[in-house]
C-alpha cells in the first residue's frame, strides 16, 4: 500500500510542478498549447508557443536543481525530439496553413524550495525521417 501512495505522491508533485510551470510561462509572454501531450514516443509535459516558436517543455523537480539535472537522460531528450517532431507533423497535415519555422525544447528544474532554473533550447535534435 506504501508504494502505491508513494506513486500517487510523486504524480501529484509531477502535476503542481506543471502547473508551477505553466504560471511562469504565463506570466513570461507563452501560449499553452497543451499539457501532459502523449504521443507514441513519449510524453511532452508543456507545449507552448512565444515569438513564432512553437516550445517542448520538459519539467523536472527534485530535491536540488542538480539532481533534477541529472535526471535528464539522453535516452528521455530523444523520446521528447521524437514526440515533438510526431506532433509538429500531425499538425501539419491537419492543418495545411500550419508551418512549424521555429521550435525547440526546452527544460525547466525545480527544487523543492521554490529555486527554478529555465533552460532555453537545452537540447537540439536532428529531424527524423521516420516519424
Amino acid at each position: 500500500a506504501y508504494t502505491c501512495i508513494q506513486m500517487e505522491s510523486n504524480y501529484i508533485k509531477g502535476i503542481n510542478a506543471e502547473a508551477r510551470v505553466v504560471k511562469i510561462l504565463l506570466n513570461s509572454g507563452y501560449e499553452i498549447l497543451g499539457r501532459r501531450i502523449k504521443t507514441k514516443y513519449g510524453e511532452i509535459d508543456i507545449l507552448a508557443f512565444k515569438d513564432n516558436t512553437i516550445i517542448a517543455i520538459e519539467v523536472k523537480q527534485r530535491k536540488t536543481l542538480e539532481i533534477a539535472r541529472e535526471c535528464l537522460t539522453n535516452r528521455q531528450m530523444h523520446r521528447i525530439s521524437k514526440a515533438l517532431q510526431l506532433i509538429m507533423y500531425q499538425r501539419s497535415i491537419e492543418n495545411s496553413e500550419f508551418t512549424f519555422e521555429n521550435y525547440r525544447i526546452d527544460v525547466v528544474l525545480l527544487d523543492r524550495t521554490g529555486n527554478y532554473e529555465y533552460i532555453i533550447n537545452a537540447f537540439s535534435f536532428e529531424a527524423d525521417t521516420d516519424i
